[in-house]
């Protein structure tokens, strides 16, 4: 913070904590500036998405699978099929497509419910690996602008004579500047990458064990 202080009185700007967002919009430019709001904008929605659609109620909630047991223990396999229809969660959609085909036999039951599971589950799977592209790609561009702004710095210099603080300030700001925003977006989101990995391995070992206790009904 001090040195982007330094840098901003050197360059004739008004001080850095006055107005800090405005001299991070500026030092960025119109190349790193977008590029940096588009991929905060992205973290942000796959966050909240990721969030929702990762959760005990989306994959398989208690009560609904509870429910759902004992209508096949009851052999109320219509009411089953109905209950399952009208869940939003993943294990709904699993066995609302295996009850319909289990008029047929329960290989194609289970063959279609492995086929859905896969789907949903591999669905799921590369929406939390977007933000881990996030967390790799945001570093990469804040160095990619280190590397800009130091060439900036360096071909003032390069141009012989006194160089001007202002024009050194201005490569040095962008350097330094790339460099942080890069690193505050990757952080969190290499943070969240994990945390939302476990949480749906585990969620989704839970819905393999429900699945399980549901087909023996059939099997029997």
């Amino acid at each position: 913070m001090d040195a982007l202080i330094f840098f901003a009185q050197v360059a004739g700007t008004e001080p850095v904590n006055e107005n800090l967002l405005w001299y991070y919009i500026d030092a960025c430019g119109w190349v790193f500036g977008p590029t940096f709001l588009i991929l905060s904008i992205a973290f942000v929605t796959l966050t909240i998405m990721n969030w929702l659609a990762i959760s005990r109620n989306a994959i398989a909630p208690p009560e609904m699978v509870e429910q759902f047991q004992a209508k096949l223990e009851s052999k109320e396999y219509q009411e089953a099929y109905e209950l399952a229809k009208e869940s939003d969660s993943l294990f709904g959609k699993i066995f609302a497509v295996g009850l319909v085909k289990m008029s047929d036999n329960f290989d194609a039951a289970k063959q279609a419910m492995d086929d859905t599971a896969e789907e949903e589950v591999m669905r799921l799977e590369h929406r939390v690996g977007y933000i881990g592209t996030i967390a790799s790609i945001a570093p990469m561009i804040g160095l990619l602008g280190t590397v800009y702004g130091m060439i900036i710095a360096f071909s003032v210099i390069a141009r012989g004579g006194p160089p001007q603080a202002s024009e050194l300030a201005d490569g040095i700001a962008l350097a330094l500047v790339t460099t942080q925003i890069g690193l505050m977006i990757a952080i969190p989101a290499l943070i969240l990458f994990e945390v939302f990995k476990n949480r749906l391995t585990r969620l989704l070992l839970e819905l393999n064990i429900q699945m399980e206790n549901s087909l023996k009904q059939f099997r029997k």
